[in-house]
């Protein structure tokens, strides 16, 4: 059964003080209008004042709503193509305002195989695959990854075997509630986005490459310095 939050509670109580408020107008709007009596009309009056007030108060608590909703946790899973060069990674990331306890896939049609394992034979996705794999904690903008395989290796899997990416991301809220988030992971930029918007990855890559031909230029350079000295 789904747990009422604070301003749901406020928000449900306040719709039905609105509705009273407005059949109370009605009924003695309708009296005032066939025997006009001071009463009625002050009855009319403070019925109007409630009324004006429970606007309010609904306006009150749809903000507490908001401000609910932006602390909640939010993990959500996605493939990143940007971070490793010439890799793809499964990410999680807690996109909400608090922390994420215990959280673990509930794949629709069971764990997917796209883990490019030895030999490039897909293997099942155990990343938080399941509840005995689960990541125990993601902070506010915290994220956990796992790679994937190479990009060409996960297009041809993703495009042949069309591996069912969707299910519901299972996690506990802070105070140990049980929560599921529908999720759904878009793989239609493999077929159109570029693998690196710029060559700073490239870059990075080919400077730890650096020391290694500084290495062999070195050992060229002291042979050719002995050959010299004979």
């Amino acid at each position: 059964m789904k747990r009422l939050t604070l301003s749901q509670f406020g928000s449900g109580l306040t719709v039905l003080l609105m509705l009273l408020a407005l059949v109370t107008m009605g009924f003695f709007g309708y009296q005032y209008y066939v025997e006009p009596k001071p009463e009625i009309a002050n009855v009319f009056t403070g019925a109007a004042a409630v009324l004006a007030a429970t606007v309010s108060a609904l306006v009150s608590f749809r903000t507490v709503a908001i401000v609910e909703e932006s602390q909640r946790p939010y993990p959500y899973p996605f493939i990143d193509i940007k971070s490793r060069y010439g890799l793809s990674l499964i990410k999680i990331k807690n996109a909400g305002g608090s922390a994420a306890h215990r959280i673990y896939f509930e794949w629709e049609g069971g764990i997917p195989l796209l883990h490019q394992g030895s030999g490039s034979e897909p293997e099942p996705l155990h990343f938080a695959g399941d509840e005995g794999h689960a990541i125990s904690i993601l902070m506010p903008g915290e994220e956990q990854a796992t790679m994937l395989g190479v990009h060409h290796w996960v297009a041809s899997q993703l495009r042949y075997a069309k591996p069912n990416l969707k299910g519901n991301i299972v996690f506990r809220d802070v105070k140990g509630h049980v929560c599921r988030t529908p999720f759904f992971i878009d793989i239609s930029f493999y077929e159109w986005a570029l693998a690196d918007d710029t060559e700073q990855l490239k870059a990075q890559r080919a400077m730890t490459e650096l020391p290694e031909a500084l290495a062999k230029i070195n050992q060229s350079l002291s042979k050719i310095n002995a050959s010299l000295g004979k």
